[in-house]
């Protein structure tokens, strides 16, 4: 394995403190991600640079979001709609539907607790308990696809 020299420490420095993954840095100077964990992480005004940078991010994606909460709730619609339907259910996996519908609440109910909690500090998770009180449905909607409703929760 090579040994980094100062200017590349500095340079994955700078990289990683600007958004660049472990494994890209680690494959550019032919290294391990440990290796490129550990450079980083040696200095403790680069880790609280990339937390900052990091957390500027989740920032940025979170208002985006926001500003777009109408779309995601007519995404959500349009998924809730498409669960229903038993010919896509019957051309989708549950296993992909399902996902797709978490990251979406996810998302949606991130920006709803933020909403909550600066408005009163106070979360109402309404939107998953309608959710849960129609899972026993969307999963018996997959009965007839290959492999039944072995995923499906136990009563």
């Amino acid at each position: 394995m090579a040994k980094l020299t100062d200017l590349q420490r500095k340079e994955i420095i700078a990289a990683r403190v600007e958004g660049t993954s472990y494994r890209a840095l680690a494959k550019k100077y032919g290294v391990s991600p440990t290796a490129i964990q550990n450079v980083v992480s040696s200095d403790p005004k680069t880790l609280q640079k990339c937390t900052h940078k990091k957390d500027q991010n989740t920032a940025s994606v979170l208002a985006h979001m926001e500003a777009k909460s109408k779309d995601v709730c007519n995404a959500l619609d349009l998924l809730l709609a498409a669960m229903q339907d038993p010919a896509l259910i019957a051309k989708t996996p549950m296993a992909q539907l399902a996902t797709t519908y978490g990251i979406l609440v996810d998302k949606h109910t991130t920006i709803e607790r933020k909403a909550a909690e600066q408005a009163d500090g106070a979360f109402d998770d309404g939107f998953m308990s309608a959710f849960e009180e129609r899972a026993p449905e969307l999963w018996a909607a997959g009965d007839d696809l290959p492999g039944g409703d072995e995923d499906a929760p136990q009563e």
